[in-house]
């Protein structure tokens, strides 16, 4: 597929990692100097110079041919346009990253569909949705859908108190067999590890565990995480993503949520948008105040300035202040592993999010989706198996599935099932997978 990215920055550049992997021909379109460079030292992708709002420069990265436009510059009316012009020159699908909200609104003067866009992504939006998520399930460090949201593929965080500790994956499987869910990944100093039977679960693993979704609760009761009920919430910051948090959260009305923003102008314009959140006006990394607003007797706290050090202290603070929960918003994708070793709980990239939303929308070929976890060397895809694939032939423990791969999770016209060694992948079954980046073309091929 050849595909064209305008925008280099954090988004463009992950976008194109994840389908130069795939071996699809991606060419990239950017002004900034220092973005260019980097994607020339780090990825085997073609580099334009140039705007995506310019005819010209679209004709030089081969619009005519182009099968897919992604336009996740700064700006969004250069987004916009790239995709109007892509429209027009006949490419099948476009998408663009564009933050005004009046674009995502049900009144929008102009839809998506009228300025020539297959789908809109609000980053701020896709952020909020992702925190609000982690919230609900609140032992998570990481949440993902798929098979239309029957099976959820889940990070956890072990302690000394969970039950598995120091137990062969087998061994829990075996002592279990009712329970829907298989460990497809453990990231341990480190290093990404796609297990087998044999391997242990460690105190402070993180752990990837694929499921059904109506065993969740079961499963997090297994990794001593059983969901602890979060009433009262505290989030610092009134911009939009802080707001769009508080917007969603207030749908719950046992909820008691409170939201600090230092800015006098921004703390009015969110307590006029807002209808149950109390909105306070102060700095959110003065003690004294978080400690008068109750921050002692708050179950999560949510940071998402703009101001990532901030963000990452004040959630430590509220950590040794009790708090049970701490979600923290980060600019850079290094900082997520690292969350765990200094005692904070998840952590949320918008510029990941962003890239992750849109990869999920493109189907390629018979890939329906395709996540990639932040500060994990593996990404978890979902294929659906063709009539004559070489899947299908045999029993799975008689075919020789590439190392560094596993299949988690079978949906079979809605039944989700963990398959075993002597499982049969049957056509049209949607198989989530997950794998190092080194195996997924071998993996795709499978179901072909």
């Amino acid at each position: 597929m050849h595909i064209i990215i305008i925008g280099a920055g954090e988004v463009g550049f992950h976008l194109a990692k994840i389908f130069s992997r795939e071996n699809h021909q991606v060419v990239m379109v950017e002004n900034n100097h220092a973005h260019i460079t980097r994607v020339q030292e780090s990825l085997d992708v073609l580099v334009i110079e140039g705007s995506g709002s310019s005819v010209q420069t679209l004709s030089k990265a081969g619009i005519k041919d182009a099968d897919l436009l992604i336009a996740v510059s700064a700006l969004d009316e250069v987004n916009i346009i790239a995709c109007m012009l892509a429209d027009k020159l006949g490419v099948d699908k476009k998408i663009a990253r564009i933050r005004n909200e009046d674009f995502a609104s049900e009144n929008t003067v102009l839809t998506a569909q009228q300025l020539g866009i297959d789908l809109i992504i609000n980053p701020e939006l896709e952020t909020a949705q992702e925190i609000v998520w982690l919230i609900k399930r609140s032992a998570a460090t990481d949440i993902f859908e798929f098979a239309e949201g029957s099976i959820q593929l889940i990070g956890l965080r072990l302690d000394s108190t969970a039950p598995v500790i120091r137990q062969k994956l087998y061994e829990v499987s075996q002592s279990l067999t009712d329970l829907t869910f298989r460990t497809v990944a453990i990231f341990r100093k480190g290093k990404t590890i796609i297990p087998t039977g044999e391997d242990y679960f460690h105190v402070d693993d993180q752990i990837f565990v694929i499921s059904k979704t109506e065993s969740v609760p079961d499963l997090l009761k297994l990794c001593g995480k059983a969901d602890e009920s979060i009433e009262k919430i505290m989030i610092l910051g009134g911009g939009k993503v802080g707001r769009l948090v508080a917007k969603e959260l207030e749908k719950d009305k046992n909820l008691d949520i409170r939201l600090i923003e230092s800015s006098h102008t921004k703390s009015k314009y969110v307590a006029e948008s807002l209808e149950r959140t109390l909105v306070i006006q102060g700095d959110g990394t003065d003690m004294d105040l978080l400690a008068a607003e109750g921050i002692v007797d708050m179950d999560a706290f949510i940071s998402v300035t703009d101001d990532e050090e901030s963000n990452i202290i004040t959630s430590l603070l509220s950590k040794h202040l009790g708090v049970r929960r701490a979600i923290t918003m980060v600019g850079q994708a290094n900082y997520i592993p690292l969350m765990s070793s200094i005692g904070l709980d998840a952590a949320v990239d918008k510029r990941i999010i962003t890239a992750n939303a849109i990869a999920r929308f493109i189907h390629r070929g018979e890939v329906v989706s395709v996540v990639s976890l932040p500060g994990i060397d593996a990404e978890a895809i979902e294929l659906v198996a063709c009539k004559k694939a070489s899947i299908l032939k045999k029993p799975l423990h008689k075919i020789k599935f590439p190392k560094g791969a596993i299949i988690g999770a079978v949906n079979r016209n809605g039944d989700v099932f963990v398959p075993i060694g002597t499982t049969h992948i049957e056509a049209n079954d949607k198989v989530v997978i997950f794998a190092l980046p080194k195996c997924i073309h071998q993996v795709e091929k499978m179901f072909a």
